[in-house]
């Protein structure tokens, strides 16, 4: 399937070592682990998104087993919902670490694996995280989240179907997000406030292009800055 961006952007707990050794500051620096699986972290906090997944999940990204094995203790996991390609229970069981997410990624987890939103927000200085409830298909729930850290705000999507939550909020650094949400914001004329975009939840054989310098398609195990 080829994908034409051209115009379409017209529209974490605490450890002290990193992914991929990432110093820390006040810097975020960001890996992608497939699909719509992210790693980021300022050399303090670590987070992951949607991450670990079922490798291959719906005909999605497949990743390198070893990948779980480097899964850094006492991070903060995000997920924006509870299809096999966004997250896997029998995977995350075995970091024996806790996670926040929409029913039913919390399904059948004790409390000691499940944060509340707040006690996140209310621990850690310079990082706070907002859930937004948007529509799915074929989905219970869905969250899309902002994340302010270290002055910077960060989008995180999910599977959302259109553009109107993300459009609602401004002065954003990142948007994180599918193709379909920027087409979905160009043919209605709405407007992306951001400085910066990552394409993900694209197949390995899908050709996405764009010629636009904020827009970043990213190829699994990259890693970008965001400043």
């Amino acid at each position: 399937m080829k994908i034409e961006l051209n115009k379409v952007f017209l529209t974490v707990l605490f450890t002290l070592i990193s992914f991929i050794s990432f110093p820390q500051s006040k810097n975020i620096d960001i890996a992608f682990l497939g699909n719509c699986g992210f790693f980021m972290t300022d050399g303090n906090i670590n987070m992951y998104i949607d991450f670990p997944y079922k490798s291959g999940a719906h005909d999605y990204m497949t990743y390198d087993v070893k990948l779980l094995d480097s899964i850094h203790d006492h991070s903060i996991f995000l997920f924006t919902h509870g299809h096999a390609d966004h997250y896997s229970k029998k995977l995350f069981k075995k970091t024996n670490q806790k996670l926040y997410g929409p029913w039913p990624v919390t399904l059948y987890l004790s409390g000691k694996r499940k944060y509340e939103l707040n006690t996140i927000n209310d621990s850690i200085p310079n990082f706070f995280i907002q859930e937004f409830k948007t529509k799915h298909s074929f989905s219970f729930k869905n969250y899309s989240y902002l994340i302010v850290w270290n002055g910077k705000r960060i989008f995180i999507s999910g599977d959302a179907e259109t553009a109107d939550t993300v459009c609602k909020i401004k002065n954003l650094d990142l948007v994180i997000a599918p193709y379909w949400v920027f087409t979905d914001a160009s043919s209605r004329n709405l407007k992306i406030d951001t400085k910066k975009v990552i394409i993900c939840h694209h197949r390995t054989r899908d050709q996405i292009t764009t010629q636009d310098e904020k827009i970043i398609i990213p190829i699994q195990n990259q890693r970008i800055e965001l400043k």
